[in-house]
């Protein structure tokens, strides 16, 4: 007998794209599950042009898709992981974390590396820690932000409305694009001087606690990274912030150990404060390293 689960999903191309991964992993443990997209537009996705910190910030793409599973319309929620409140909403869990893609951030120019962008060259973002980043490197860029899907955001730097567009370079490799094709250059960004967003590169599932496929969604966690994201959400929920500070972190777990990298930043002042910190339990280490850092604000 086939069992039908809807799944809540924005209609973007890369929310489709890893909806459709979250699908197959399910369907290849369990091949008797059929799954029924459900559409569903946020709040981030209903306003493309304000910026994300006016718009509310953390949760925008996210807290109308929660609401959807708390009313029973959908059985489970495909996110990006970078997207979600640092806290769960009352009665909903995160079932699973599937294998981390790259972390990292990428530099998208016509040719140009972020050294060699001319002085008061124009780079495109709408996230306040990426623009904190460049202008600890740059000082001398114009920041401006820049929302909408890849396409459109490929787009205006082709029609050169911008010298340079950052962006996280597992959204790139998901959706599988030929830059060079576009005469786009690809500059990976280190991670000691472009500490990730909390979550960056992974995919998270959401469903209500205790549900009939609670379970059976867990069998798609990927324990390295459940547990590295479990430690860079607790660093996040000390500061009740998402993107109205710049803020990153990055855990990397051992066998013996996790390592977890943060940075808390000030745009206005441009300083920072960052840590690096050791433990073996992932909520613990999160926590002792925010509490750390927001000494600072």
């Amino acid at each position: 007998m086939k069992t039908v689960f809807k799944v809540g999903t924005r209609k973007s191309k890369l929310a489709l794209i890893q909806t459709d991964q979250v699908i197959a992993g399910l369907k290849k443990l369990y091949p008797e599950i059929q799954c029924e997209k459900v559409y569903i537009t946020t709040k981030g996705d209903a306003d493309r042009k304000t910026s994300l910190k006016e718009l509310g910030g953390q949760g925008v793409f996210v807290k109308k898709i929660q609401q959807a599973l708390l009313n029973g319309e959908i059985d489970f929620a495909v996110h990006s992981a970078k997207d979600m409140p640092s806290k769960e909403a009352e009665g909903l869990v995160l079932a699973a974390f599937l294998n981390r893609a790259s972390v990292n951030d990428c530099l998208l120019t016509k040719g140009a590396t972020l050294e060699s962008l001319p002085k008061g060259a124009v780079v495109g973002t709408s996230s306040l820690r990426r623009h904190f980043q460049l202008l600890q490197k740059r000082p001398d860029l114009v920041i401006k932000n820049l929302r909408g899907n890849i396409e459109t955001r490929l787009e205006k730097l082709i029609q050169e409305e911008y010298d340079g567009i950052i962006m996280a370079k597992a959204g790139l490799e998901r959706y599988e694009l030929n830059l060079e094709d576009k005469k786009i250059k690809e500059n990976i960004l280190p991670l000691e001087d472009f500490l990730p967003a909390v979550g960056q590169g992974a995919i998270a599932v959401e469903c209500k606690k205790d549900s009939a496929i609670a379970e059976k969604l867990q069998g798609l966690n990927d324990e390295k990274t459940f547990q590295a994201v479990s430690c860079e959400r607790a660093f996040l929920s000390v500061f009740g912030v998402g993107c109205n500070v710049p803020i990153a972190a990055f855990a990397e777990v051992f066998p013996e150990k996790i390592i977890l990298h943060a940075q808390l930043g000030n745009l206005e002042s441009q300083t920072e404060k960052s840590l690096v910190l050791e433990g073996k339990n992932p909520v613990a280490l999160g926590l002792k390293a925010g509490e750390e850092l927001k000494k600072f604000l």
